[in-house]
């Protein structure tokens, strides 16, 4: 989560209000309230709720003898973590033909323009946007297709507005990591080639630390993350390096020469990935959710640790020392 910063000028004329930006844990949704919209608005509250973030739908909230503006959109939008837009037209209670651009949608979805918010718009295909922000990107979507959109497109409003306000900590951090880390002789990569640079970085969002050796290993040093937080970001790494390798497959492996389609193949078998969870977790219904979440995917062997099992690791190293 981005430090934050404290509004300090009201878009009103009003006295500061003193509102951090992105201060919550939280995505403001901006929508029409005909129950034509309430499918969409349940699906955007479910996927947010799954990933532990509050969804705030300024039409259901009440906030009485409070300026409605200041309280219940303004403050939220800056407040939000990032914000979902339904842009699409309501149908006309009389002539149902007939559609109608929502003038409180658009109205906040100005504001998150104007602060500068990370935005997800969607729009229903075939409905035809206002001239003047038919050329800003939006999601399209039909019925059919709007659950896996948005939940696509969440994941990666999480990821630019930072899933944690913990910062990627070093391995150096836990004495007993650093020896696990030296017994299975893997160093923390120094990305000398485009190789290494571009392997890290299909982690390095979701705070993975990258590491070299007789294997290749992203490792995720999340044991003061909840249990949601490390399914999300290990669910987002193995979605990552399965797109990676059916890039390779359909589209690189086609301009190099057999050795070379060879080595990188060679590189994926030693591709691992490794979680440092607390022992508090339950490991068994986080691992069951990941694989029903990656159910279908390409993916390579992935593993949580918890601090028992790096001690045992320890200790069979020790152990094999015998008696001095």
């Amino acid at each position: 989560m981005p430090e934050a910063k404290i509004n300090d000028s009201c878009i009103i004329g009003l006295p500061t209000c003193g509102y951090a930006f992105s201060s919550s844990r939280m995505a403001f949704v901006a929508a029409p309230s005909d129950a034509e919209f309430r499918l969409e608005i349940d699906i955007l509250q479910n996927l947010l709720q799954a990933k532990d973030y509050e969804a705030y739908v300024a039409v259901q909230s009440s906030d009485p003898a409070k300026l409605t503006f200041c309280t219940k959109i303004c403050s939220k939008i800056i407040t939000s973590q990032f914000c979902i837009v339904l842009l699409n037209s309501s149908t006309h209670r009389d002539h149902p033909k007939v559609r109608i651009p929502n003038p409180n949608v658009y109205l906040e979805y100005g504001l998150m323009l104007a602060f500068k918010k990370h935005i997800v718009p969607f729009q229903r295909e075939n409905d035809e946007l206002p001239f003047n922000i038919q050329p800003l990107d939006t999601v399209l979507h039909t019925n059919a297709t709007f659950k896996k959109k948005a939940d696509q497109a969440i994941d990666g409003a999480i990821l630019a507005a930072g899933t944690t306000s913990r910062p990627t900590r070093s391995i150096m951090s836990n004495e007993n990591l650093l020896k696990y880390i030296t017994i299975r002789g893997l160093l923390l990569s120094q990305l000398a080639n485009s190789d290494a640079k571009y392997l890290a970085n299909l982690g390095h969002s979701m705070g993975f630390l990258f590491f070299e050796g007789p294997e290749i290993v992203w490792f995720g040093l999340f044991d003061k993350e909840p249990a949601k937080e490390v399914v999300f970001r290990l669910k987002l790494l193995l979605q990552n390096l399965d797109n990676a390798r059916s890039t390779f497959e359909t589209q690189v492996a086609r301009t190099m020469t057999p050795e070379q389609v060879s080595h990188y193949r060679g590189l994926w078998e030693r591709f691992r990935v490794e979680v440092f969870v607390s022992r508090e977790l339950d490991k068994t219904r986080i691992e069951d959710r990941v694989r029903q979440l990656i159910a279908g995917l390409t993916t390579v062997e992935w593993t949580l640790l918890t601090e028992d099992d790096v001690q045992d690791a320890i200790s069979r190293e020790y152990d094999s020392i015998g008696e001095i």
